[in-house]
């Protein structure tokens, strides 16, 4: 089997320790090519995207899995924009195609729950780039009966890219604003689903992967400076001068996402159902 990882970044390092280690491995970086501890352990090769565009014929020939990550721009999907023709003409030999979009596609519900029927109506340039990719994935799932797998990604946090780590280098503020939820999800339980889509393609589904406790972002900090044992960082307001319009643009939505399709049909349960296991574990790693 040969699995390419479009836009192999901070998801892959913890999705590809865990493939079956017969599995041939191409990962595309867009500038920098970093090797990971685990590389020497697989058939991996790491090429720039570029490189690999120029000879995607060659690189592509014999994959079966395939897992694109680059966010897409406002023409939508970037990678499908270079091999349309040839993923239509794989589709037989494609087993499992999957796309990471984002909980941002359902924009603003003021608090509600939604699942995958929700409606979508995104609010941000990120969730309405993601849209756009979604449906040409599933168009292409329709026309060519390539196996398109969709997975709407919330806050991803994890070791290296959690609140404990902006206290530790000293940048956070806590924008406090009571019942403005946000979902996120620990990265090694992004793997364990991904895992589970692979060795039960469902083609054509949309699954969030979230955990089970959407909250308040200062909740989150207050937990994470609790278990370091230091001060809570200064609270600012959200019309704070010193906020970006990136920083903002999170706030434009109010959503609690649901996971109960992905728990109902691939039998996955997020180990760290909340941030406070996930917060934990990263901090005892941290102090060991």
């Amino acid at each position: 089997m040969k699995i390419i990882f479009f836009g192999a970044g901070y998801c892959s390092r913890f999705i590809i320790p865990n493939l079956p280690k017969d599995f041939d491995i191409i990962c595309t970086h867009n500038k920098v090519i970093k090797k990971e501890r685990f590389d020497a352990k697989f058939n991996l090769t790491r090429i720039k995207i570029d490189d690999f565009f120029k000879k995607k014929e060659f690189y592509f020939e014999k994959t079966t899995h395939v897992l694109n990550s680059i966010p897409p721009d406002k023409n939508g999907d970037l990678v499908l924009k270079k091999f349309k023709n040839l993923l239509s003409k794989n589709s037989k030999s494609i087993k499992w195609y999957g796309f990471f979009s984002s909980t941002s596609v359902y924009g603003n519900h003021f608090g509600s729950w939604v699942d995958e029927n929700s409606e979508t109506k995104p609010s941000s340039i990120r969730g309405i780039n993601r849209l756009k990719a979604e449906k040409q994935n599933l168009d292409l799932f329709s026309k060519f009966s390539l196996p398109m797998h969709i997975f709407r990604l919330p806050g991803i946090y994890g070791p290296g890219r959690s609140f404990i780590d902006k206290l530790k280098s000293k940048k956070n503020l806590s924008i406090e604003k009571k019942k403005h939820y946000f979902s996120r999800i620990h990265v090694d339980d992004i793997s364990s689903a991904i895992l589970k889509s692979l060795s039960n393609p469902t083609p054509g589904e949309i699954f969030n992967i979230t955990d089970d406790y959407p909250c308040e972002s200062y909740k989150v900090i207050q937990y994470a400076c609790n278990l370091m044992k230091i001060p809570l960082p200064e609270k600012v307001n959200i019309n704070d001068e010193r906020l970006n319009k990136k920083t903002l643009s999170f706030y434009y939505d109010n959503k609690r996402v649901l996971n109960i399709k992905i728990k109902k049909i691939l039998d996955w349960t997020p180990k760290f159902r909340n941030y406070k296991l996930g917060l934990k574990k990263i901090y005892t790693d941290l102090s060991l």
